[in-house]
């Protein structure tokens, strides 16, 4: 019987690593592995910051409104006032207008109003509207806010 030596299987030749590197690069499974979950560290960094802009913009937009119903309610009183025959009229007038148009604005009911200004021979009169709008759904508190109108008084209407 004569001996044999199985086949010997022939390798690959080994591949020369370019200067300066100690050990062999890592499969891209590795590098993978690696970046696993860094996706939901980002998220959980990132959702709160989003959430805080978001309440701020609506914190903003709410403010921002706020102020243009206080102006619209301080013109129309102002114009509601501009009318009248008395100051007790006027300042009934000037209640009444910034009242209706600020209904469900203004924290504690209704806004404050004051009238200047009128009286004979006064050229305007001025209005100043004051409401507390209420923040809370954001949870900030309240804010108050202040309009100012004028408008002209008719030269030829007898006032007292």
């Amino acid at each position: 019987m004569r001996l044999t030596q199985p086949p010997r299987q022939i390798q690959p030749p080994r591949q020369k690593q370019p200067a300066g590197l100690t050990r062999p690069a890592r499969p891209a499974r590795d590098r993978a592995d690696r970046q696993r979950g860094s996706m939901a560290v980002e998220f959980v960094v990132l959702a709160p910051l989003m959430l805080v802009l978001m309440c701020f913009l609506v914190l903003c937009g709410r403010v921002v409104e706020a102020h243009g119903q206080v102006d619209g309610a301080a013109r129309d009183a102002a114009r509601a006032a501009s009318v009248a025959r008395t100051p007790t009229e006027a300042y009934s007038n000037a209640q009444q207008a910034a009242q209706g148009d600020l209904r469900g604005w203004c924290a504690g009911g209704a806004p404050a109003s004051a009238v200047s200004g009128f009286g004979p021979g006064a050229g305007r009169v001025i209005v100043t509207v004051r409401c507390h709008v209420n923040l809370k759904f954001i949870g900030y508190g309240s804010i108050t806010v202040t309009g100012r109108a004028v408008a002209p008084l008719d030269t030829f209407e007898a006032r007292s």
